[in-house]
């Protein structure tokens, strides 16, 4: 990372006027606040906190009241540090509380939150009162497409691996899948059977696949929309209830005949359920998959390597996927488009985030 910000070093312009130089300076954007979410404490505080510092930034963290204890733990370990005191702070509470304070806070110039598309909205909503600069990841709804033309085997592991990731409590996990007709027994097959050989338990056993919910509320949301998609005509075919043991666990579930305008293939569910619909052409793989008020994650498995490069092209979504699991590379670039968010992390483009441009026009005549 910073190399990266290294790499931050403006710009020199030939202007069309003689003996004129213009020169595009990048300068810290200053005080920043980060707002980070429960289900990636340490991973999120990582990417707000070191783009801040390395660019020549402060940041105040606001870690999610579900997670605080990592962030405490990483200011503990900054104090035998030689960063300055301050340059780092924390501050806990009620999200809706202290996320708008710091949202309004004159003396922050940047407000970066991860989190639901309803908490951006409010703190977007706050930051305008200063047009206060905003950088936004938020909910998603990726779709998932397998075509003919995939490697089945290659598709499933992927797709597996993608949505168990954290209990499916990731925000770029892959939330409704599109299979194209002539392989789609082979892949829902192919997938249940892998759903439900699924190990849950302590996740910090070398034995266990997944591990729970994070709460009781967020455990009774994944159940109520897997039961509002059986009640519309959708069936389950491996799963589909809470385990009845100690703590927060759902079965790793498969869901089919779910229809487009249901709950479960509109709203986030972020959890290990998989609702499968078909599809017969790749333009209406397309139009389904764009068709969400989300754009940040999608998943493309295919080897044909016209059809990714159609798919890459034409899906509304900030991130393409093609035959592999969403492995976000620190020199890349995570962004959302619609209501998944504003601006973006990572890489070069991730950096510009926390700095500001000035422009020097320079005469030498």
């Amino acid at each position: 990372m910073t190399g990266l910000a290294q790499s931050n070093k403006g710009e020199v312009l030939q202007n069309q006027v003689d003996h004129e130089t213009i020169m595009l300076i990048k300068k810290p954007i200053g005080v920043t606040a980060g707002i980070i979410p429960w289900n990636a404490p340490i991973f999120i505080l990582m990417r707000k906190m070191i783009p801040a510092l390395v660019t020549g930034c402060s940041i105040i963290v606001k870690p999610s009241g579900e997670t605080p204890l990592g962030t405490f733990k990483i200011a503990e370990l900054l104090q035998k540090t030689d960063i300055p005191a301050g340059l780092v702070q924390i501050i806990s509470g009620p999200g809706s509380s202290i996320g708008n304070l710091l949202a309004k806070n004159q003396q922050i110039n940047l407000i970066s939150i991860t989190g639901s598309t309803g908490a951006g909205k409010s703190v977007m909503e706050a930051a305008a009162a200063n047009v206060k600069k905003v950088n936004l990841e938020l909910g998603g709804k990726a779709p998932a497409i397998v075509t003919n033309k995939a490697d089945i085997d290659k598709a499933v592991k992927y797709i597996v691996m993608a949505r168990i990731k954290n209990s499916g409590q990731v925000c770029t996990c892959p939330e409704r899948i599109y299979v194209q007709g002539e392989v789609y027994d082979e892949f829902v097959k192919k997938v249940t059977d892998t759903m439900s050989k699924i190990v849950t338990g302590d996740p910090t056993s070398p034995n266990t696949d997944m591990g729970p919910i994070i709460n009781k509320k967020q455990l009774d949301s994944i159940e109520q929309k897997v039961q509002d998609a059986v009640a519309a005509g959708a069936k389950v075919l491996t799963g589909g209830h809470i385990i009845e043991s100690e703590g927060n666990f759902y079965e790793p579930t498969v869901i089919v005949n779910v229809d487009d305008d249901s709950q479960i293939m509109k709203d986030e569910i972020f959890g290990p359920v998989l609702p499968i619909a078909k599809f017969a052409t790749i333009d209406e793989a397309i139009d389904r998959a764009n068709d969400s008020p989300y754009g940040l994650s999608s998943y493309v498995y295919t080897d044909d390597l016209k059809e990714s490069m159609e798919f890459t092209n034409r899906l509304n979504i900030g991130e393409v996927y093609v035959n592999c699991e969403a492995e976000e590379a620190l020199t890349g670039y995570h962004a959302g488009w619609r209501q998944s968010g504003l601006g973006g992390a990572d890489g070069q483009h991730g950096f510009e985030e926390y700095l500001n441009t000035t422009v020097s026009y320079l005469r030498y005549e």
